[in-house]
């Protein structure tokens, strides 16, 4: 009875030890990046000619001189004048959606600017309406919508 008790207690040791014996695979922690700087973006928005620049550095630079250079353009087609000599800057904030339209959000000049040339605003707001359409930002690999401030500045 001895000899048999003991022959169940090994065959039942011998079922769950294999367990014990096993080895045990451990997944590696994936790190997952959950803190997300909404301060800057991996790519600027691009004009359709600056894509082919190599440096994002450049590319950036590109930009925003084909963005001045445009909206110098289409401000140069209307003949302002003023009583008093004007040397100020304006601060245009411009807003590029993820289809890559872009569109006036906030525009703040002096009051002796506004004064003088009561309609800039809309000409400025014109001007940016009519840009072409650029490629979006890129955050994380998906476009997102950006916002920038560009300088202006006034002289006669």
């Amino acid at each position: 009875m001895l000899q048999r008790n003991f022959i169940v207690i090994l065959c039942l040791f011998l079922m769950t030890s294999c367990e014990f014996f096993k080895k045990k695979e451990f997944t590696p922690n994936v790190v997952i990046d959950t803190i997300v700087d909404f301060n800057s973006v991996d790519v600027f928005p691009l004009f359709p000619s600056c894509d082919s620049i190599p440096s994002q550095e450049k590319q950036k630079v590109c930009s925003q001189i084909k963005l001045s250079e445009h909206i110098y353009a289409s401000l140069a087609d209307y003949e302002i004048v003023t009583s008093e000599v004007i040397n100020d800057t304006i601060l245009v904030k411009i807003n590029i959606d993820k289809t890559g339209k872009t569109s006036l959000s906030d525009l703040q000049s002096s009051t002796f600017i506004k004064n003088q040339i009561p309609r800039l605003d809309s000409l400025i707001s014109s001007g940016i309406n009519n840009l072409p359409l650029l490629k979006p930002a890129i955050k994380r690999g998906m476009p997102v919508t950006t916002e920038f401030t560009l300088p202006i500045v006034v002289k006669n």
